[in-house]
């Protein structure tokens, strides 16, 4: 929880100590000072400037004194390297004597001879090298002229082997495309079918449903799992039954085609089929153009005006079957349907509710839909009597009627409608689906072959672009000798364009002769001469490689020389230079010490004066550091107090927010939160309690006594509970105001006739306002999610 605490967004200047880390006041004898949010922003700002002006200065005079450090480490060498100079100048002028500097020029005549007898000598190495030259530049023509021949028969099969890897890459691809396809459509079958088996609805029943008496039948309903198995299940949307529209009439109710009407029937006995063999009975509903009728004259001759059975019309009804042995019906609340799926919605809840929730017509309606009443255990040997099914509207109620009947005679003869059962469809399913996978894997494999294909394709490529780099390369080295040795050149294209012709020759003809011819032409005359020409060929490469292998070794020896003879040459002329520049040195000794040892003074004074530069400047560097620890200092304080009074107006801010907050959270709540109005001035919660007489209703919105808003008034019950408690409250002042408005529903007994009291709902006296009527008004808004009904049975004999 947030507590607001009303206080001032200041801080007083005594509240902080930054430097001491305290909140005492520094001064207990100074009057408290208020420091307002603007006032500490501005000495923020203020001390922050100060600050950065100090760091300003600190990092320039930083700066200085790195630089003057730098200038004494140069002035330091530079003393160092005149100190070397002036001694090595000392030691040349102790040996600057004149007997000295005779050695020395008489040993420069000496060596000017030795240079110039090394210049011959690398003279003539150069002319041997340049002959060699030439002779390497011939026999090279003739194996630059080999390698071109190499690097085109390399691009040849290159190609070759990049168009033979296109077309498989090709023919890959194709083939990936046609499985790709097949897998598609294969998918779209699938995924066809399993729209259809996911439309299938079916209503899951629990194990043990029924309760069984001493002697192993079925004689109650275990009220212990229908909570659960209703919630369990849930109908799915028929997308083709979406499309196909219902008609009305002026007041709005269903009409249904005969063949709506038989449709909807085949649907439910489907479902009710595969429900009495989930409880262990065996599967006894037919459909017949005769229950259809049965179930259809019920429905529109029905005229009692209230929820109830119309007992004039189902005996009329009853006359048009022979031989009938008992009847049974159950009856729904009625609701708007555009289509056959709405149609099919509502059926299927009322079934839920008359098979789930039908403990207050003492599970009548549920004991007619499982088949309790007319099947029979399904490890009992024979077949029971089929129970014939229709499902209906009434045309002036649209009350939704379940009638079926049972006879004492069967005709075998007698047509029968095929109730679906789905197994067709699921089979169908199952083997889509395993062609799928059959799909999948072919196209798998195509993909890989793809890839494969793709792999070698780019290996077969990579493999061109070189060899063509590598034609290229020896083309350019080719024209670059054929430039340089012409005849060589034209000999060279003689001998390799007879080589190539014997080669076409013998390709062309082992291409175009067969097995047979190609021995008849290998057998001639013609053959063992162009293979003696080609052999010929072969054997002067052979003998081409071999000479310029031997020129190749008189050039490197040549080179190798030259080279020793250009060393030589350096390595005397190198010495000639030590020995001048030594002479030079012992003839200068005198003024070559005075010049050091003048450097040497300078430089000493320049590393003097570079050390008092750089104290002078770490003195002031000292002093701009202690300035702006100061103003480091204050503006820490500054801050420090900044930030208090902010964190002071956060956190009345977030007060403020987590009560507005908690406020809307109240109000979407309440927003969501459903209440219903029940009789004169009851209001009722969505568990089905009713609320004190102090919460009141302003324009559609409940306030509790406190006048806090807790929820809005709702006309849509989607609930049983709240359903059963508004026609609790509404029945208990419906018989307030006249208790003698309803009489006791007597079971009816007559000599043909009975009826099961325990399975109807009481009918009205005179003022049609029966309990019936008020639960079906109650329940409006509910609709097929209920499912309430009510049921009459009749036996003949």
């Amino acid at each position: 929880m947030l507590l607001a605490v009303n206080k001032p967004s200041t801080v007083h200047a005594a509240d902080v100590d930054v430097k001491n880390n305290t909140n005492e006041a520094q001064s207990q004898k100074q009057p408290e000072q208020v420091v307002t949010k603007d006032q500490a922003q501005k000495d923020v700002n203020k001390a922050q400037s100060e600050r950065d002006n100090a760091k300003s200065q600190a990092d320039e005079a930083q700066k200085n004194v790195d630089k003057a450090n730098q200038d004494v480490t140069s002035a330091q060498k530079q003393v160092e390297e005149a100190t070397k100079a002036n001694n090595s100048a000392k030691e040349i002028q102790k040996e600057a004597t004149p007997e000295h500097i005779n050695e020395v020029k008489a040993n420069i005549v000496q060596q000017e001879q030795e240079v110039a007898n090394k210049a011959k000598a690398q003279e003539a190495a150069q002319k041997e090298a340049n002959k060699q030259s030439s002779n390497l530049a011939d026999a090279q023509k003739d194996q630059l002229a080999e390698q071109v021949n190499n690097a085109n028969n390399a691009v040849s099969e290159a190609t070759n082997e990049v168009n033979d890897k296109q077309s498989s890459l090709s023919q890959a691809r194709q083939q990936a495309d046609a499985a790709k396809a097949e897998l598609d459509a294969a998918q779209s079958t699938v995924n066809g079918l399993q729209t259809k088996v996911d439309s299938i609805n079916v209503i899951t029943m629990p194990k043990n449903y029924f309760l069984y008496n001493k002697y192993g039948m079925p004689d109650r309903v275990n009220t212990a799992v229908v909570d659960a198995a209703y919630n369990a299940n849930s109908y799915k949307d028929d997308q083709e039954a979406k499309k196909e529209a219902v008609a009305h009439n002026k007041d709005g109710v269903t009409q249904l085609t005969d063949a709506q009407q038989k449709e909807l029937t085949l649907w439910v006995a489907g479902i009710l089929n595969d429900v009495r063999q989930q409880v262990g009975l065996k599967p006894n509903l037919v459909v017949t153009p005769a229950s259809l009728a049965h179930t259809n004259y019920i429905a529109t001759h029905s005229t009692v005006p209230t929820f109830d059975h119309d007992t004039n019309a189902i005996d009329a009804a009853d006359k048009l079957i022979p031989d009938l042995s008992m009847l049974s019906e159950s009856i729904g609340t009625p609701w708007y349907a555009e289509n056959m799926n709405d149609v099919k919605r509502g059926v299927y809840y009322h079934m839920l509710s008359m098979i789930f929730g039908d403990a207050d017509a003492n599970w009548g309606h549920a004991f007619q839909l499982t088949g309790d009443e007319t099947s029979m255990l399904a490890n009992t040997p024979g077949n029971p009597n089929p129970e014939y099914f229709g499902v209906s509207f009434r045309k002036d109620k649209g009350f939704i009627q379940f009638d079926s009947y049972t006879k004492w005679a069967v005709d075998p003869k007698e047509q029968k409608f095929e109730i679906p059962n789905y197994d067709g469809l699921k089979a169908s399913l199952k083997d889509a689906k395993h062609e799928l996978a059959v799909k999948q894997t072919s196209y798998g494999e195509a993909t890989n072959t793809v890839n494969n294909a793709e792999k070698a394709y780019n290996v077969a490529a990579t493999k061109l672009a070189q060899a063509r780099q590598k034609q290229s390369s020896a083309k350019n080295a080719y024209e670059v000798a054929n430039a340089n040795v012409t005849k060589l050149n034209n000999d060279l294209a003689n001998l390799q364009s007879s080589l190539k012709s014997a080669q076409e020759k013998l390709n062309k003809l082992t291409e175009s002769k067969s097995d047979k011819d190609f021995d008849l032409w290998k057998a001639s005359d013609f053959y063992e001469a162009t293979k003696k020409d080609l052999d010929g060929a072969k054997s002067d490469a052979a003998n081409m490689q071999k000479e310029f292998d031997k020129v190749k070794a008189d050039y490197d020896q040549a080179f190798a020389k030259l080279s020793q003879a250009k060393a030589d040459a350096k390595q005397a002329q190198d010495k000639l230079n030590s020995l001048k520049s030594n002479l030079s040195a012992l003839q200068n000794a005198e003024e070559n010490v005075a010049e050091t040892a003048q450097a040497l003074t300078d430089a000493t004074a320049e590393l003097d004066q570079a050390k008092k530069s750089a104290d002078d400047l770490t003195a002031k560097l000292v002093e701009v550091k202690a300035t702006l620890a100061e103003k480091e200092t204050a503006l820490t304080t500054a801050k420090f107090v900044l930030a208090k009074i902010e964190k002071e107006e956060a956190a009345k801010e977030a007060v403020k927010k987590a009560q507005e907050e908690a406020k809307k959270v109240a109000e979407e709540k309440a927003e969501h939160t459903n209440f219903y109005k029940a009789g004169n001035d009851k209001l009722i919660d969505s568990k089905g309690q009713v609320m004190p007489s102090d919460y009141t209703v302003k324009e559609n919105k409940v306030y509790n006594a406190k006048g806090e808003f807790v929820g809005v008034v709702s006309s849509k019950v989607e609930s049983r509970v709240v359903a059963h408690a508004i026609a609790k409250v509404e029945a208990k002042e419906s018989t307030t105001l006249n208790s003698n408005a309803f009489s006791s529903y007597a079971s009816k007994h007559a000599k043909d006739h009975t009826v099961k009291a325990s399975s109807v709902l009481p009918t009205t006296g005179s003022r049609d306002t029966n309990l019936a009527g008020l639960i079906g008004l109650a329940l409006a808004s509910v609709g097929s999610l209920l499912g309430l009904a009510t049921s009459k049975k009749k036996d003949l004999r």
